[in-house]
């Protein structure tokens, strides 16, 4: 028996930190796609349960164009059961917010309550401050899996949900794939966000593939993303010119997919002969991936004594600014606006 644990798709996203308005309108539609393609993965490998550990909308304020899909996808797969507790984001507003709930849509409350199959007991709890465990009753001798949202560590801590018989804990709220152990029968897992959305959510994202075997249960993670966020820290500190960065910054991204979206994090201390092209570094890298920015954390590498014996306006300008209570990163940055304004470039 197959069963798929999934959380934190946070559709209707609003995605407004690093995309442009059509990118970020494509990216809202893909990450609705992504629900459906998770239900047509089902399908090709016989799995028969889809487990939502919470958020699966990114607030309580959802658009009826995105509430109509997912029902509509739940409604046209009668042969698969939809687990679904709510997260911290959105509350009940989507079950609130259906007039006619799926009989494969399996939801929960505040209180613990169990679906019971065949081949396993899941029991569920939609997303509160603070858990009572009180009401938590297994079988010992039935595969449990339990499906809550929350964070490990603080309010769903470990040991609330040791010798309780479980065997996997279906997590969610954590948006990287993590997996651990509670007690020598119970995993826990979270499955990480289905797709990044934003710089913070870096690599690979997908679910977690779970098969009950017996009385036992084996989990996988599925990488499942139609792209993929990188962070690509380049440091330019050896570069003489900006044809050296840019070769640089070329090779560092040369194994990612076009499909793909990077940030490129500039670092080091560079020359202050090098004219950095920035803008030009962006358009080309935008031409070749889904998405790029730059991101310039480069400093300006100034050793004072070459500018002792300068009497030209450049050393007099530099020599004053170091000689300033600012802090090195402002002077850095009133060196190199200077200095550009001094070469009448842009600023």
């Amino acid at each position: 028996m197959k069963i798929i644990h999934t959380a934190d798709l946070h559709l209707d996203s609003v995605l407004e930190t690093n995309l442009n308005s059509q990118i970020q309108r494509d990216r809202k539609r893909e990450l609705l796609a992504n629900f459906e393609r998770l239900v047509d993965y089902a399908n090709k490998h016989s799995v028969d349960r889809i487990i939502i550990a919470g958020d699966l909308f990114d607030s309580s304020r959802i658009s009826q164009k995105s509430k109509a899909f997912i029902v509509d996808v739940i409604n046209a797969n009668p042969n698969i059961d939809f687990l679904y507790v709510t997260g911290n984001h959105e509350e009940d507003s989507f079950i609130n917010n259906i007039n006619t709930i799926p009989e494969n849509l399996k939801t929960f409350s505040k209180k613990f309550e169990t679906y019971s199959y065949s081949d396993c007991d899941i029991t569920g709890i939609n997303y509160t401050d603070k858990y009572d465990f009180t009401d938590l009753n297994l079988k010992e001798d039935r595969v449990n899996i339990l499906i809550i949202h929350g964070d490990i560590n603080t309010n769903l801590h470990a040991s609330f949900l040791k010798d309780r018989y479980i065997d996997y804990v279906a997590l969610g709220h954590i948006h990287k794939y993590t997996r651990g152990n509670i007690d020598d029968r119970t995993e826990y897992v979270y499955p990480g966000c289905l797709e990044g959305r934003g710089f913070d959510e870096c690599g690979e994202k997908g679910f977690s593939l779970i098969e009950v075997i017996g009385n036992k249960i084996k989990s996988e993670f599925v990488p499942f993303a139609q792209r993929v966020l990188h962070e690509v820290i380049v440091d330019i500190s050896d570069c003489e010119n900006f044809v050296d960065v840019k070769r640089l910054v070329l090779l560092k991204c040369d194994d990612i997919k076009e499909k793909d979206m990077i940030k490129v994090r500039l670092v080091g201390k560079y020359n202050l002969d090098i004219f950095k092209q920035n803008e030009m570094l962006s358009d080309l890298l935008n031409e070749k991936y889904y998405f790029a920015k730059i991101i310039d954390d480069s400093t300006l590498k100034i050793n004072p004594r070459d500018y002792e014996n300068d009497i030209s306006l450049k050393g007099e300008f530099i020599r004053n600014v170091l000689k300033s209570n600012l802090s090195e990163e402002d002077k850095n940055q009133v060196i190199e606006f200077g200095i550009k304004a001094l070469m009448k470039e842009d600023l």
